[in-house]
């Protein structure tokens, strides 16, 4: 779906994204990253709207600065960070507007944003002004208009900015739907993980301009679901610590308790390296870390 190679986009003398080299596949992908990480660069050199100062890459099978980029525009649909709204007009009316600039004619334009106005749950409220709507309103508007020409991926920028809890898990729960019933693929910049890890298939850490990590949400699951907290008896001979520290345990300084992703399905082979070695295991537990040790590993300094 999408795919670059060393991209590089420069502000000026501003490297704001170095070296990128990523494929992603359908599904909903999650751009993570703290402010500042170049996620909403990244998503405006993939709309065509910056021009990458090196490297090559395509979305939905057309080359990042094509001619065919404005065809290309009239399957991407895009829901900016900050508000873009005109305040003196209907949701319906400046979603059919938005239609009609994406490629639509009038009458199609109408019918779609009568039928995606209802999708985000605004049917009721379409003809009032939106100077008159809540911030979770005018933030469901925006992805109505995102919606309204049937695009095949779509761009949310922080859609969840400035919602409460309830806004927040409303949006998200649209989000999923765009992704179930629409079979729209959607690629979501946050910089809050637990939005992310609700909604996402797929994960990609930005940071610096940089990809820190990327997989499958189910790959860093499986990942966490390796590690273990270990307890010995008695403390560790320094020998035996360097093989752990070998493996890849990290003590983790509160009683003797090791932190370890342990390579063998098998847990007992915790007990049998322990047997091997005359000392006693006496803990051996599952961490129920989130996705957070993925992010703050990833942007842990070098």
């Amino acid at each position: 779906m999408i795919a670059f190679e060393e991209l590089e986009v420069r502000y000026g003398p501003t490297v704001a994204l170095r070296g990128l080299t990523l494929t992603l596949e359908p599904g909903v992908i999650g751009l993570l990253g703290p402010n500042g990480s170049g996620k909403s660069t990244l998503l405006k050199t993939l709309l065509g709207l910056l021009k990458p100062s090196r490297g090559r890459g395509n979305v939905l099978g057309v080359p990042l600065g094509a001619p065919e980029a404005a065809i290309l525009r009239a399957r991407i649909g895009y829901m900016p960070e900050y508000d873009a709204l005109i305040e003196d007009t209907s949701a319906y009316e400046q979603v059919a507007f938005w239609g009609e600039l994406s490629g639509l004619s009038s009458r199609q334009a109408r019918d779609r944003a009568h039928e995606v106005l209802y999708f985000v749950g605004l049917d009721e409220s379409r003809y009032r002004n939106v100077s008159g709507y809540s911030t979770g309103m005018r933030q469901r508007v925006k992805l109505a208009q995102a919606l309204v020409h049937s695009p095949d991926l779509v761009f949310l920028d922080e859609p969840t900015n400035g919602l409460d809890p309830d806004g927040r898990k409303r949006m998200l729960d649209l989000v999923l739907k765009v992704r179930a019933e629409l079979e729209t693929s959607v690629v979501l910049a946050s910089h809050l993980l637990q939005d992310v890890e609700r909604v996402a298939d797929q994960l990609v850490i930005l940071d610096k301009g940089e990809v820190k990590a990327s997989g499958s949400m189910a790959g860093l699951r499986k990942m966490l679901a390796r590690r273990f907290e270990l307890r010995f008896l008695d403390p560790l001979a320094p020998a035996h610590e360097a093989e752990l520290g070998a493996l890849g345990a990290v003590l983790e300084g509160r009683n003797g308790l090791y932190d370890i992703e342990l390579t063998d399905p098998d847990p007992v082979a915790a007990f049998r390296w322990a047997d091997a070695r005359g000392v006693v295991l006496v803990q051996l537990t599952p961490r129920h870390d989130r996705l957070d040790e993925v992010l703050i590993r990833a942007l842990r300094p070098a």
